[in-house]
């Protein structure tokens, strides 16, 4: 199996994705974010593939952007202008603050290919500079606006992979590993230790395995509003279909229907919590137990005793007697979130389905309001 940092981050965001773009190969179109970025990465890269350790005026620098310009992608003439001035823009603050600096990179644009649990990985790393009084840092650009929370890189997927990949090929471990946001010029830098290399093996032997196996199930996810496979998604193609002429009209009243009395049981609960309140405080202050209707039917007000056992000390009193494994259970809703969650082994997840006493599979029906998201 051949896979790369691209793949594998697709899969784990949504496996019906990886299906549709890696197995099924279905066309994508460019877009305006995808030909910006793209063309910063053509420019950044002609501006370190120097033979000499000079860097090019920032002029130059403007007209290897122009030379190397992607057009694909743009609705029209004035929104590639707008773009193309702002990668004017970002390549004068990166000359400004690189060009005092320049050093010919120990790599550049390198493409490699390594092997990780039985499955051929590639990918490209964008730079590595030596760094002054030894050793390593890969630096990968981003051209995302917003800069992630740094437990966010310390995870990231693509520079444990450049990790392992120079550790493989070149026979170092880069001290650092560095993601240059671009658009805000700031690096985000983080490591990485043999312990991260172990959890990128698990990470990769578990999508192998996950795909080998045929489990392409949608997962809902944020980047779902922009994904360009929702005609062909179970979770979305249902929509599709009816723009093109309703398939089943009298099922679609039957959705309504229960959409409506899905909105009355919404309003309903949040009126009762709001009369439980008004009651209790009603109750506290007079010292009330009970409330009569007109009809006369009652509330009463039961105490309630929430605890949570304190399960060391439960333990020592019970095993002595041989009954602790009495009264351990597990709980069934974290149990089916980690095998939804999508990130155990095939196997794993079988013998865990296999384990449970159900010999059925049911589904729960919930309602995502339209009117609501807008909100």
């Amino acid at each position: 199996m051949k896979l790369s940092y691209s793949s594998i981050s697709t899969y784990e965001t949504c496996p019906a994705k990886y299906r549709f773009q890696y197995e099924e190969r279905l066309p994508t179109a460019s877009s305006p974010a995808l030909a910006f970025g793209d063309s910063l990465h053509r420019a950044l890269h002609r501006f370190h593939d120097r033979p000499v350790p000079v860097p090019p005026a920032l002029e130059e620098l403007h007209e290897i952007l122009e030379s190397e310009w992607v057009s694909d992608g743009y609705r029209d003439a004035d929104e590639e202008a707008l773009y193309l001035d702002h990668a004017r823009q970002v390549l004068a603050s990166y000359h400004r603050e690189n060009a005092p600096r320049f050093a010919i990179p120990a790599a550049l644009e390198f493409r490699f290919r390594v092997e990780i649990e039985g499955v051929e990985l590639n990918g490209v790393i964008d730079r590595m500079d030596r760094i002054p009084g030894g050793g390593y840092e890969i630096i990968d650009y981003k051209t995302s606006r917003r800069l992630p929370p740094q437990a966010i890189v310390d995870r990231d997927l693509q520079l444990s992979l450049y990790y392992f990949a120079a550790k493989e090929i070149w026979g170092i471990e880069p001290e650092r590993l560095t993601l240059y946001f671009l658009l805000p010029g700031q690096r985000m830098t983080t490591f990485r230790t043999t312990a991260d290399t172990e959890e990128l093996r698990r990470r990769v032997a578990t999508v192998a395995e996950r795909i080998a196996a045929g489990k392409f199930e949608p997962r809902q996810n944020p980047l779902c509003d922009w994904c360009e496979f929702q005609p062909r998604c179970p979770l979305y193609r249902h929509r599709y279909e009816k723009l093109e002429g309703d398939p089943a009209p009298k099922m679609t009243e039957i959705v309504d229907e229960w959409i409506g009395l899905k909105r009355q049981d919404w309003e309903t609960y949040r009126r009762l919590e709001d009369l439980k309140s008004l009651i209790n405080a009603f109750c506290e202050e007079h010292g009330y137990r009970r409330l009569f209707g007109t009809d006369g039917s009652a509330i009463d007000r039961r105490p309630q005793h929430v605890t949570a056992p304190d399960v060391e000390r439960i333990r020592t009193i019970l095993e002595p007697l041989g009954l602790w494994e009495r009264v351990q259970t597990v709980d069934p809703k974290a149990l089916s979130e980690l095998i939804e969650s999508r990130k155990l082994p095939p196997a794993v997840e079988d013998a865990l389905l296999s384990s449970r006493e159900e010999v059925r599979t049911q589904y729960a029906l919930y309602l995502k309001d339209a009117a609501r998201s807008r909100r």
